[in-house]
């Protein structure tokens, strides 16, 4: 009877365990209108080591999200996840046309992104490292709709890398 206990507890440790891990796994996911599933934000994560404490760089991260017209959404000071996981922008985000951030394709008139109302997600982690310091992971992804057309289906428009790069700008810059 008390090896039967103790093989329950260790399975029930195993997939309590497994569970953790799998829902770890499952990361940041997105909800945009032009993707029929959800978009994995962790898949799309650039990685930035950078030599400050995590909660100076989750504080600049804030501020940088602020200065850069980003809303801040969902953040999570626990799991160092600050989000920002559907707002909508039309002609310029970061005080910059949106097709410098984002591409929706192009028509007659020039690059999408600067005519379309685009849905974005911005996500920032924030992770201590060892020996001191902090990764920072960026990433973006959005979708747009052409409102003065006939065409109102949504696109998917993929980062340029623009933001992100703004927002490793801006924490350098207030983490220093």
């Amino acid at each position: 009877m008390i090896q039967r206990a103790l093989i329950n507890a260790v399975s029930a440790a195993a997939l309590s365990g497994l569970i953790a891990t799998s829902l770890e796994a499952q990361g940041v996911r997105v909800k945009l209108p032009a993707w029929s599933e959800l978009v994995l934000m962790d898949s799309l994560r650039q990685e930035h080591k950078l030599d400050a404490a995590p909660e100076v760089i989750y504080q600049a991260v804030l501020k940088t999200y602020t200065d850069l017209g980003i809303p801040t959404g969902n953040t999570d000071g626990k799991s160092g996840i600050i989000g920002s996981e559907r707002f909508e922008r039309m002609r310029a985000l970061g005080k910059a046309p949106m097709s410098l951030s984002f591409s929706c394709g192009e028509s007659a008139t020039g690059p999408n992104a600067d005519a379309f109302r685009l849905t974005i997600a911005v996500v920032t982690w924030v992770k201590p490292t060892d020996g001191g310091g902090t990764t920072l992971g960026i990433a973006a992804a959005a979708a747009g709709v052409d409102v003065t057309g006939v065409y109102k289906n949504p696109r998917e428009c993929s980062s340029t890398g623009r933001i992100e790069t703004k927002i490793l700008e801006g924490v350098k810059k207030l983490a220093r």
